[in-house]
């Protein structure tokens, strides 16, 4: 098994991967291994991949993909989802999550598309790393209290529309989105009524 590529700091235990991934020195050379196993395989040399990725570059970059592949993805991805395939469109998406996992645009597409064929927990997974990506994003929050509501918890489904609230000021909010969850807020409010007058 080829050995795991040397950082330029002697220090895999303080690499970008062994960080992003909780992994100590070992465990990390223990995935250098593999992973240069894996791509020998394939007839790659896997270190320097392995390196620039313990380094913090995207898998995309690590791979030295051609500038521009991420948007003609991108593309082709919006284009499936607008004419109603999302099933087409979901894959693309997912490898744009799997190329530059930074980027809440890829996330929420990948997310979407996983909500509208019922994947609810792994759309809310998709969502929720949106969401850290971009703290300040309503959107990552309309669409979990969408599964929240479609799911039946409730309790989820208030916190996720405190979250929209407190999110949905920037004004990048298309009117469409605002205007279905001010629906949602109705019905929130009238099925705690309801629960409050049975009490």
């Amino acid at each position: 098994m080829p050995d795991a590529p040397a950082m330029a700091d002697g220090h895999l235990s303080e690499s970008h991967l062994a960080r992003t991934l909780g992994l100590d020195a070992g465990e990390t050379a223990v995935l250098g291994k593999l992973f240069g196993a894996a791509t020998a395989a394939l007839g790659i040399e896997g270190g320097p991949i392995f390196e620039r990725l313990s380094k913090g570059e995207t898998l995309g970059g690590a791979l030295a993909l051609p500038a521009g592949t991420d948007e003609v993805l991108y593309a082709r991805a919006h284009r499936w989802f607008a004419a109603g395939r999302p099933e087409r469109a979901e894959p693309l998406f997912q490898a744009l999550c799997l190329l530059d996992g930074t980027s809440a645009d890829y996330w929420i597409g990948y997310g979407v598309c996983l909500k509208l064929r019922g994947a609810f927990t792994e759309a809310a997974m998709a969502f929720e790393i949106a969401g850290r990506l971009r703290p300040d994003w309503a959107m990552p929050d309309f669409h979990t209290l969408e599964i929240a509501l479609r799911t039946g918890d409730f309790t989820a489904a208030a916190e996720h529309l405190k979250n929209f609230d407190a999110h949905a000021g920037a004004g990048d909010i298309p009117d469409a989105v605002r205007a279905e969850v001010s629906r949602w807020r109705v019905a929130l409010e009238m099925r705690a009524r309801r629960a409050g007058s049975s009490a």
